[in-house]
């Protein structure tokens, strides 16, 4: 039975430490070990479609040389190669390669490694035998994600950023160890986000005091203790807390030059000293100045339908890339699309909307085969009612009466599928929300009370689709 990944790459690690030019000097920078190596388990999924996975899989040569000429014959290599580290991953398979056919004793061949990879011959803390050199940390050029995705509730935004992580790293465990989730609300503060002082206490030992690092904190150092390893930060709910005071002086990082670095550091000791208690990074932050690494990326989302929220200023803003997430009920799961009895009724949903604002809108789903009892149509006839009602008060020159926000219409996943199979649960998550939040101003549409509406549709089991004639 071979190694297993974890195993199989450790050893590779240890055979690219222990390879040394003709000078006794390590041939291979702590930098580009972490940058073979990562290439090596990610980057063999970024090709369409997948040539292989985490390549450490594999420890037989005769295995790896069919694999190999796949990776050669894929028409993404190139590219793949090119924007991953500027040639890092066609290196490391050939090093990998030599590793496999040699054996862990054998002999590595010179490389052209990208600049930032390559040993420093000036540098003062060079490698030989007997010295084990500090940590020569190494700026990798990347492109790193600032985004904040936006729009109503439900449309997926959640999961267009978990997209994101399980593309850039298939693997859980290791996914888990390079990105970290939270939700920002009301309460949540500067220190709870990057840290501060707390006491320790102890029965055995005097009164104490430790920086407690926050997340944010944490996962900057992991980036800068890993700097060819991409690292995601993914603030949940950005609004619903006030961004601008939890960032407080790290607003100033959000600037990013080209080479994904931040454009100004800024000076601040707690965190500089809590990354400096670490002996490969003391000498990086000796100044007490922090920044942003290229290879720390923010992916954040923003309900834009939730009241009571904090306001995100333009200045904030700005240092983001904003991305809409549309209402979208195409290629939806089928447990979403399917026909409950939660939405069953008597009577055909084109005649129960005939003469009515939904008449013709029903009829040209009825022609693209889309009219169906079940949610996508319930709430595609929601969105609908919101436009008319909003392009008549326009059309009608009423500014008197209230406009219904766009980010009030229901997304497709505003529900889960649990929900839409249990009537009572439905009514309590989607109902009320239509009669509280959206329809609140409406003379035409869910006059009654919530209680007389919750009686006539749960306990009698009238049609749903009644409440928007």
């Amino acid at each position: 039975m071979g190694n297993t990944p974890s195993e199989q790459e450790r050893i590779f690690r240890e055979w690219m430490r222990n390879q040394l030019n003709e000078n006794g000097i390590r041939r291979y920078t702590d930098n580009a070990i972490i940058a073979y190596c990562y290439a090596l388990r990610t980057t063999c999924h970024k090709m369409v479609p997948p040539v292989a996975g985490n390549l450490f899989f594999i420890s037989d040569a005769k295995e790896f040389q069919r694999v190999y000429k796949d990776i050669l014959a894929s028409k993404d290599y190139e590219q793949v190669n090119r924007e991953n580290g500027n040639g890092t991953f066609g290196i490391a398979v050939k090093l990998y390669q030599v590793f496999l056919e040699r054996g862990s004793l054998g002999g590595a061949p010179d490389m052209d490694a990208p600049f930032y990879l390559k040993y420093n011959s000036a540098s003062k803390s060079g490698y030989n035998r007997d010295h084990n050199a500090d940590f020569n940390y190494e700026e990798v050029p990347m492109t790193p994600m600032q985004c904040i995705f936006y729009g109503a509730p439900g449309t997926g935004k959640s999961y267009k950023v978990s997209t994101i992580l399980e593309k850039e790293y298939p693997d859980k465990q290791e996914r888990d160890s390079h990105c970290k989730r939270l939700i920002f609300h009301p309460t949540y503060k500067y220190e709870d986000f990057v840290g501060c002082i707390k006491p320790l206490l102890s029965l055995d030992k005097p009164l104490d005091y430790i920086y407690s690092a926050g997340p944010f904190t944490s996962l900057l150092k992991d980036a800068f203790s890993h700097p060819a390893e991409k690292y995601f930060l993914v603030i949940e709910e950005i609004n619903r807390g006030n961004s601008p005071a939890i960032f407080g002086d790290l607003f100033q990082l959000l600037d990013r030059q080209e080479n994904g670095k931040s454009s100004y550091a800024i000076q601040n000791v707690e965190v500089s000293s809590y990354f400096s208690k670490d002996p490969g990074l003391k000498k990086l932050f000796a100044e007490g100045k922090i920044w942003l690494p290229a290879n720390f990326n923010i992916l954040a989302t923003m309900n834009t339908a939730d009241e009571n929220i904090f306001v995100l200023d333009n200045a904030f803003k700005r240092r983001f890339r904003l991305e809409y997430v549309k209402i979208d009920f195409e290629g939806m799961p089928e447990k979403w699309t399917q026909e409950y009895d939660t939405f069953a009724g008597r009577v055909p949903l084109t005649e129960l909307f005939a003469g009515t604002a939904l008449e013709q809108y029903v009829n040209s789903l009825a022609r693209e085969d889309r009219l169906k009892r079940n949610w996508p149509t319930f709430a595609r006839l929601v969105n609908y009612l919101i436009d008319k009602m909003n392009r008549d008060i326009i059309a009608q020159d009423r500014p008197e009466l209230a406009r219904i926000p766009e980010n009030k219409k229901l997304g497709p996943y505003f529900v889960s599928s649990e929900e839409l199979n249990n009537a009572d649960n439905f009514l309590n998550k989607v109902i009320f929300y239509l009669k509280q939040d959206v329809f609140t101003y409406s003379n035409h549409y869910m006059l009654d009370s919530y209680e007389e509406i919750y009686l006539k549709y749960r306990d009698q089991g009238r049609d749903l689709f009644e409440l928007l004639k």
